[in-house]
């Protein structure tokens, strides 16, 4: 109650603006709905009116960026609310279609930044190039003829991790002695850069990154399930799995092993995981993925959040988020523009002004029950992984589905032809257009895509096409003869387009495109994709 002349409301609009950019922007909006000065003030600063955009959108700034010493705040906040309705004018009838290269119709293929990411293991090759460029988009072509992937001599790759924010490319090379048992075969992730062929990438703490340990059992007494190499930021982490097939160990026992690097500071770790899962049933049994630079979530029956802050040691158990169903088959989602909010990514931050926040993003779960009765999708927000009310600071504390899952997740039953892409708080997925029987076939059946929007900004004030969606669903879980209900809000927009399962065999999306990969045509040999469709939204 001090008087006017010395209190906030008698500085200068400008001041006021000032003090209130340095306020979260709920504290902003809360400011601005009590008092008709700082509102008026609100009304008048773009700034003021950026921040709570981005907030609300539940995006980060990328600071010191080309684009942000050069374009006004203003123009930044139109950009912004455009792309805040982007998705509702969902016209996927305009498309252009790509090839993919003969030799690659048959590789590893995947999206990043962009870029369509390729690796042939059976011919040891390996190419990553632009898909449509736009003239401001930062662009990285190149070819790795047969054996030019590893450095390492007498080594094959064995998985490829590919980012051009960071112009990285990771290779997890083998090393096998014809002499030696399994166990001594040797395991290196070969560092490189993107766009030349530099000994080291200019970032990186060495050209190799060695491996801790293995996981071991007896000579002969087990194959190589599946490995994983994956990078978010300046980690990078490779997960090898070992299913048992005798011996000491039980018929199917699944040993596996997960170690993480910060490969900017350190070609060694301390910071590994293992485990041991019982009889795992036939597809993957365990996936992971990072959550931001200091956390890592493990997704197998439940899911275990990890704390990753220091890699001298072994990630800390924070939580375990239990699961509602038992589940195998598991395939972990996240965002395809997941960009770790990290001064260091100057190649990335150059062509951007904002990236989605780690603590605000949707995770997507592609599971299936034991008896492989049910598929489902599950679309969890991640806030509840940083939540401290949350209980995920208990240690060890197990966290039941009903104390976390309802309101924070929805559940979609999953057909095995439907496929899923993440973006940001959007999540796309091919159903079928009319209710599926037992006597249907997938493959004959007609598919449309349906758009949802997780952002509650998009729940707040959709505008255009689509529902909002509030009401919670129910499906019923064929295993147990239970139901389960979710209530995560999201705005839905399905498309008018039909398509046939062929055409949807994957589906992958960013913040600006659709890419829908084609199978080969029927005059081809190889079952493997040969185009891309390329939707701009």
């Amino acid at each position: 109650m001090k008087p006017r002349s010395t209190g906030l409301l008698a500085l200068a609009e400008e001041l006021q603006s000032y003090i209130l950019s340095f306020l979260p922007h709920q504290d902003i909006l809360r400011c601005t709905s009590v008092c008709k000065t700082l509102r008026q003030t609100y009304m008048t600063s773009s700034e003021l009116q950026y921040i709570t955009e981005l907030g609300g959108q539940q995006l980060l700034p990328v600071p010191d960026t080309d684009l942000d010493n050069h374009t006004s705040i203003s123009k930044r906040l139109q950009l912004l609310r455009d792309k805040a309705h982007a998705w509702f004018k969902f016209d996927i009838h305009s498309f252009e279609t790509i090839s993919m290269p003969e030799q690659f119709h048959d590789a590893k293929t995947s999206l990043a930044d962009g870029h369509l990411c390729l690796f042939n293991e059976d011919e040891q090759s390996a190419k990553i190039f632009p898909i449509l460029p736009k003239p401001s988009q930062h662009k990285i072509e190149r070819d790795w003829p047969s054996g030019s992937l590893c450095s390492i001599q007498n080594a094959d790759s064995i998985e490829v991790f590919m980012d051009p924010a960071q112009n990285l490319i990771a290779i997890a090379c083998m090393i096998a002695d014809e002499t030696l048992g399994m166990d001594d075969e040797r395991l290196y992730i070969d560092l490189g850069a993107l766009d030349g062929n530099d000994a080291v990438h200019p970032e990186a703490a060495g050209k190799t990154l060695f491996l801790s340990v293995l996981p071991r059992c007896e000579d002969g007494l087990y194959t190589i399930e599946n490995w994983k190499l994956e990078g978010l930021g300046r980690h990078i982490a490779f997960r090898r799995s070992l299913l048992v097939h005798e011996g000491s160990y039980k018929f199917g026992e699944e040993i596996w092993f997960l170690q993480i690097w910060d490969w900017q500071k350190s070609t060694t770790s301390s910071c590994v995981l293992s485990d041991t899962i019982i009889n795992p049933e036939v597809g993957e049994s365990l996936d992971f993925c990072f959550l931001g630079n200091d956390r890592l979530l493990i997704v197998s029956r439940d899911l275990k959040l990890y704390s990753i802050e220091d890699l001298s040691q072994a990630p800390r158990l924070l939580a375990c988020f239990l699961m509602p169903v038992s589940v195998t088959g598991i395939q972990c989602l996240l965002p395809m523009d997941n960009i770790a909010h990290s001064s260091q990514l100057q190649m990335q931050a150059q062509r951007t002004l904002w990236t989605s926040d780690p603590k605000n993003r949707i995770l997507s779960l592609i599971t299936r029950t034991r008896d492989a009765t049910n598929s489902f999708t599950f679309v969890i927000s991640t806030r509840i992984f940083f939540d401290p009310q949350a209980g995920v600071f208990d240690g060890m504390a197990e966290i039941p589905w009903e104390c976390w899952g309802p309101s924070n997740a929805r559940v979609f039953v999953h057909n095995w032809r439907c496929r899923v892409g993440v973006s940001g708080n959007r999540v796309l997925q091919a159903f079928p257009t009319t209710d599926a029987t037992a006597e249907d076939h997938p493959e004959d059946m007609d598919y449309k895509l349906h758009m949802m929007d997780f952002s509650p900004l998009a729940v707040e004030r959709r505008q255009g096409l689509g529902i909002v969606v509030t009401e919670p669903s129910t499906i019923e879980i064929t295993e147990s003869a239970e139901t389960l209900t979710t209530s995560l809000p999201y705005v839905e927009v399905v498309s008018d387009r039909v398509f046939g399962a062929d055409q949807v065999i994957d589906i992958w999306v960013d913040k600006d495109r659709i890419y829908l990969p084609k199978l080969n045509s029927e005059e081809s040999d190889s079952d493997g994709i040969d185009e891309l469709e390329v939707i701009e939204i």
